[in-house]
């Protein structure tokens, strides 16, 4: 499912992606202090859980702050590019240890499908993942491991509903869409950007382009009252 979901999601990138590159204003900054507050800046403007040993989860702080944003360039203020040591640092020290983490394995034959470089990893948070490869991607060069993905689904596909939370709160982006809205919220959200269209195997699809990158995923339909399974930015993996 996980394989079929990454073809779909790519094709939907093609789809959206108009080849515009934005300034990245918020990269990982370049210290050896975690960047923890950056995490709580607000901007300007989906998979199943990775494979590998579950670890034992924590609650959020009892101050959680401002909610983290999903952006079409990154995560708070992480952008895509970014060294996977930051970005899991900064996210452990908001969320708390992560449900899943794959550790670095073979792209090829990934459970998330062909994915660019030698080796990709996926750490998860509950239904948020976010993935890091060697590869050649949009926003990173081969042979350097970075932050090219992240992907966010409900908890369950097949009765798909709004995110309960977890070890981390439910997570939207700046428009307020979060896995589990109705494609009638993402028109509200995004008007004419919007474009809904079906996609086999992987079935109705939508995508939107955003002024810091396109954002793409799943839906049960297309009728106003269709509920969003899935949202991805990135290079995403697929055939």
């Amino acid at each position: 499912m996980i394989v079929a979901a990454s073809a779909g999601v790519m094709v939907a990138l093609f789809r959206v992606a108009d080849g515009r590159d934005v300034e990245r204003a918020q990269q990982a900054q370049e210290t050896t202090t975690v960047p923890s507050a950056g995490l709580d800046r607000q901007p300007g403007g989906g998979p199943a859980a990775a494979p590998g040993t579950t670890t034992a989860t924590t609650g959020p702080a009892a101050d959680e702050g401002p909610p983290v944003i999903l952006k079409g360039d990154g995560i708070g203020a992480f952008s895509f590019g970014a060294d996977p040591d930051q970005v899991l640092a900064g996210l452990t020290l908001r969320w708390g240890p992560p449900d899943g983490d794959s550790g670095w394995i073979a792209a090829p034959v990934s459970p998330y499908g062909p994915c660019p470089g030698t080796v990709v990893r996926g750490v998860n948070w509950r239904g948020f993942t976010v993935l890091f490869s060697d590869g050649a991607t949009p926003r990173g060069t081969a042979g350097t491991r970075h932050f090219f993905t992240w992907e966010y689904q409900v908890d369950d596909p097949d009765h798909p509903a709004p995110d309960p939370g977890g070890n981390r709160p439910a997570l939207e982006t700046v428009t307020g869409i979060s896995v589990g809205a109705t494609v009638q919220a993402l028109q509200r959200a995004y008007g004419d950007r919007l474009e809904l269209f079906d996609e086999p195997p992987a079935g109705p699809q939508f995508g939107v382009q955003t002024s810091e990158g396109g954002l793409y995923g799943s839906v049960t339909g297309h009728d106003s009252g269709g509920i969003v399974r899935s949202i991805v930015s990135g290079g995403g993996c697929g055939e």
